[in-house]
This record gives C-alpha cells, sequence and structure tokens, in this order.
C-alpha cells in the first residue's frame, strides 16, 4: 500500500482553479500571437505581391506604348513606300504623341540591314545597333530570328523595343527605340519597395537595392522561381516574382528583419505580464477554492451509492454553478452508462444470437452431409483429397466452436476461410473459381470473427443456380480510416423485388430474416461499431452479387 500522501479537495479544487484561468488565456493570447503573424505574413506577402503584379501591369502598359509607337513607325514607312525621309515628321509626330506623358521621350532609331542609320530622333546610336561586331548578338540576333515580330531586348544596361521588317529579299530595316531607363524607374521609386527588373535569362535591368544580384549582374539564384521567405546576407525577404508578355521578369521584395524584432519584444512583453498574473492568480484562489468544498460529502455519497450498484440516484446541487455542473454531468453519465449497459447488453444478446446462426447456416446438417458424404465418396478414389477434406473440416469446426474472440485479424480470418473453400474446391472441382486479393497492410487489422466466410457462402448458395460454372472475387483494402471488404460474383444474380426486400431486412434490425448470413454480419456490425458501417447489397439478374463490407480500422 503506497504511503504517498493525498493533497487536500480544497488543494486540489485550488489547483484546478489555476490550471482552468491560467491555461485557456495562455492558449488564447498565443493563439493570438499565431494569428497575428500568420495574418501579417499573409498581409506581408500578400500586399508585395499586389505591388509586384501593379509594377508589372504598369511596365506592361509603357511597353505596350511603345510597341504601338514602333508598329506605327512601320505604317508610316509603308505609306511613303519605304522613303524614310518622306516618313521622319510622322516619325517625330508619333515619337510626341506616345511619350508626351512620360517624363523623357527616349530615342527611336531605324537602320539598314548593313547597320546604317536611317533615321534617329537624337545624335547619338548606341554602338550595339551600328558596329558590325553586334551583327549576330543582343539586338540585331533577335530581329532576325524573329522576323515581323516586335520584341523587347535587353542588352549591355539598355532596354531596347525592336521590330525587324522583312521582305522577299529578307530583312528590310529595323526599327528600334530605346527604353528611357527614368520612365520605368519612376514607376519602381514610387511604390516604395525593394524591386528589381529583370530580363527572362536572369540579367537586371533596374535595381533599387543591394545585395539582391550576384557579382555578374544577374539575380540572386535564390530568388528565381521562389516566392516566399529567402535570406541573402543576413536580412531574410519575403519575395515575389512575376512575368510580363513583354518578356521581364519583375521581382518585390519586403525586408522582414525589423518586423520580427519588434515581434519578439511583444513576446517578451506577454511573457513578463503572465509571470504577474500566475503570481497573482496563485494568491486569490487560496481563499475562493475554500467557497467551492461544502457539496463535496453530496457528491461522495452519490458516488458510493453508485459503487453499491444503485444506479437510479441522483444530485441536486443549487450552491454554485460549478458544483450545479458536477451534479448535472453525474446525472447524465449515470444515464449514459445505463444505456450503455443496455446497449452491451442487447450487443451480447446479438452475439450470442449471430454466433449460433453462424454455426447452423455454416455447419447445418445439409452441409455437414454433403461434406461427409463427399469425403466418404472421394476416400475410394482419392484418399489424399478425403484427407484434406477431413483436416479442412476439423479446422472450421475448431476455429467456429473453440475461437471466443469477437475479433480476430484478417490473416486469421483469411487462414480459417481457406479451410472452407478447400473443401469448396474439392467438392465443386472445375465449376467453382475463386480469387483473393487482401492488401498486405491491412491484415493485421481486427474484424469481427467469421466475417468472410458468410459473404462467399451466400455467393455459393444462391449465385449457382443453373449455371455450370461459378466465380467468385474477394478484395479487402484500406480506404482512409475504413475497411472495404467486397465479394463479388458472376452467378445468376437476384431479381429487383427480391434484392429490394433483402436492402429493406437489412435497415430493419429487430424482426426476424431469412438471409441470415447477411442480416448477422450487418447487425454485428451495426452493435461493435458506432457509425457509418455495415452491409450493402447490390445485384442485377443474369449478371451476379456484389456484397461490400465497411468497417472501421482497429488494429
Amino acid at each position: 500500500m503506497s504511503n504517498k500522501e493525498i493533497n487536500s479537495f480544497q488543494d486540489n479544487i485550488r489547483r484546478t482553479f489555476i490550471w482552468y484561468s491560467l491555461i485557456p488565456v495562455i492558449a488564447i493570447v498565443f493563439t493570438a500571437i499565431l494569428l497575428f503573424v500568420c495574418i501579417w505574413s499573409i498581409y506581408t506577402g500578400a500586399a508585395n505581391k499586389k505591388d509586384n503584379l501593379d509594377i508589372g501591369t504598369d511596365i506592361s502598359a509603357i511597353l505596350d506604348n511603345y510597341y504601338e509607337l514602333v508598329f506605327n513607325c512601320e505604317k508610316a514607312m509603308l505609306k511613303s513606300k519605304d522613303d524614310v525621309k518622306a516618313s521622319e515628321d510622322e516619325f517625330f509626330r508619333e515619337l510626341y504623341s506616345h511619350t508626351e506623358k512620360y517624363s523623357s521621350i527616349g530615342k527611336l532609331v531605324i537602320l539598314s540591314p548593313k547597320r546604317e542609320v536611317l533615321f534617329s530622333s537624337e545624335g547619338s546610336v548606341p554602338e550595339c545597333l551600328t558596329e558590325e561586331e553586334y551583327d549576330n548578338w543582343g539586338v540585331w540576333n533577335r530581329m532576325r530570328s524573329n522576323p515581323e515580330r516586335t520584341e523587347t531586348i535587353l542588352y549591355e544596361k539598355n532596354l531596347y523595343v525592336a521590330r525587324g521588317i522583312h521582305k522577299r529579299s529578307g530583312l528590310a530595316y529595323a526599327i528600334v527605340y530605346v527604353v528611357p531607363t527614368s520612365v520605368i524607374s519612376d514607376i519602381i521609386y514610387k511604390r516604395n519597395r525593394y524591386c528589381a527588373v529583370t530580363d527572362a535569362n536572369g540579367w537586371v535591368y533596374l535595381n533599387n537595392t543591394q545585395g539582391l544580384t550576384d557579382e555578374f549582374g544577374q539575380i540572386n539564384e535564390l530568388f528565381e522561381g521562389h516566392n516566399g521567405i529567402a535570406k541573402i546576407g543576413g536580412v531574410k525577404y519575403v519575395s515575389y516574382e512575376s512575368s510580363i508578355p513583354a518578356g521581364l521578369n519583375i521581382f518585390t521584395f519586403s525586408d522582414i528583419n525589423r518586423n520580427l524584432s519588434i515581434m519578439l519584444i511583444i513576446t517578451a512583453v506577454i511573457a513578463v505580464i503572465f509571470v504577474a498574473i500566475i503570481v497573482i492568480t496563485y494568491r486569490s484562489t487560496a481563499k475562493s477554492s475554500e467557497i467551492y468544498t461544502r457539496d463535496v460529502k453530496k457528491i461522495e455519497k452519490a458516488f458510493e451509492a453508485v459503487q453499491n450498484g444503485d444506479l437510479n440516484v441522483g444530485l441536486r446541487i443549487d450552491s454554485s454553478k460549478e458544483f450545479q455542473t458536477i451534479g448535472n454531468d453525474f446525472n447524465k453519465m449515470l444515464g449514459g452508462l445505463k444505456t450503455q449497459i443496455e446497449q452491451n447488453k442487447i450487443l451480447a444478446e446479438n452475439v450470442a444470437f449471430a454466433q449460433v446462426k453462424r454455426l447452423e447456416s455454416q455447419f447445418n446438417p445439409h452441409f455437414l452431409f454433403n461434406t461427409l458424404d463427399n469425403i466418404r465418396f472421394m476416400a475410394k478414389i482419392d484418399a489424399a483429397a478425403a484427407d484434406k477434406m477431413i483436416v479442412s473440416l476439423s479446422g472450421l469446426l475448431r476455429y467456429s466452436i473453440r475461437e471466443t474472440r469477437e475479433e480476430v485479424t484478417v490473416r486469421e480470418d483469411l487462414d480459417n476461410l481457406q479451410n472452407y473453400l478447400n473443401i469448396l474446391q474439392i467438392r465443386f472441382n472445375k465449376r467453382f473459381e475463386y480469387n483473393i486479393n487482401v492488401s498486405e497492410d491491412i491484415k493485421d487489422c481486427l474484424i469481427p470473427k467469421l466475417l468472410v466466410q458468410p459473404l462467399l457462402e451466400n455467393s455459393i448458395k444462391y449465385g449457382f443456380g443453373e449455371k455450370e460454372k461459378l466465380t467468385v472475387n474477394i478484395n479487402g483494402y484500406q480506404l482512409q480510416d475504413k475497411l472495404i471488404f467486397v465479394c463479388e460474383d458472376d452467378g445468376v444474380g437476384i431479381d429487383a423485388e427480391t434484392l429490394a426486400g433483402i436492402k429493406m431486412q437489412l435497415i430493419d434490425l429487430d424482426t426476424e430474416h431469412q438471409h441470415i448470413g447477411l442480416y448477422n454480419i450487418h447487425q454485428r456490425i451495426k452493435l461493435m461499431y458506432k457509425g457509418d458501417y455495415g452491409l450493402d447489397i447490390t445485384s442485377k439478374e443474369g449478371e451476379g452479387t456484389v456484397v461490400r463490407l465497411v468497417l472501421p480500422v482497429r488494429m
């Protein structure tokens, strides 16, 4: 006997008050902190994403405007029959029309296939457009590779909108617009957010902060294809990447280091507050715990009465809401206990009834007579077969009569089923075939004893009819938290009226039924497992029958 001192009820109440007053508050506060962090993370990511998409939309609108400028210049050339001199006024008109709302008009250049400048809105022209060494690189390469397409090209830190005009003889001339850097940078800086604009290969065109690119001038590989939190040089960023039709990638970033520091400070302050709450609560509960111990004797007597077998006792407490709750819960518990006892009694009666009926259906005189008669016949012509039938029959009887457990493993029930199948195969020979496909991962699960055999027996009993041959397939598998067993035969099937009657019998669990095997399986499952479990049968006359069992997964 243990000599450990048991705490008084008053001390236990005091500890309970402390426990149930502090834990919910702590849970709520830390849940609120967690919720705040989650909302902050979602908001930060959403705001970053919105700015990214807005920047992309604005840049796309500008580039679309420049695309239109290049296209209109091409139309002006066509009107003047490719006479650049005759189209200069139209070029300037289009240039000013499309750039007047921006801080810079940029530079419009028209070149011949030999890189000769036919028109330039400004004096100087980038070398990459005129020098022979660039003929197969950058802008010229893209224009020759994509005839009659307007391309956005990033080359040597400059952004070009270029279109090669091709005739039958090849490239006739090129229209190139040098995008002013200030126009794009104005979009980035007005968002007040870290941002980088790159081409499809990661080469940076614009970047308004340090540390986001590598030594070659490309965006840091940690950001490419990654939306979320990334750490560069000790700084944590929330990053988002998007692409625009012009072939540029937009990267936006939020520096979250400062916000994380603020949250750590808030967490420290909350921890100090909780320490103070714990001290105050501990002292205040000493007196209040005395008030809620007056009805202990009444509760003790009620429990003693239950211990002595009196389940009709009840508690009526009006002194405090807490003890009133205890009294009500005690009364509900007794009611539930009585209900459970009644259900257990019904379950025990039904289990006994099911066991008797199973033996009756599985080992009735007709079955035993046929089996013994087959053994007598086989003993004369095939002693080995007769011996196998005797051993199998013995195994069936031993499993059904001596095995007292109500639940067995799937493996054990299948082992017993094999004895039954041995007898059937010898009895029906080639007229009967079967396939058993049960997943290995469910063979250690618990199921009601003799669950599968009645399914097979039902197929044999009602499936043959006038048919010469019968095939039965038994499948077992796990679907989420349920075990599924399916017994399918290609027998004569069941007509619609009889099938409807069987289904009504399965629904009505309080009357006698003709299909004892199926009914007992369904009744046992319903009583043993609370939930959406049981037996279902479908059949079509002339095509066969499918019986499906659904059980909980129990190891």
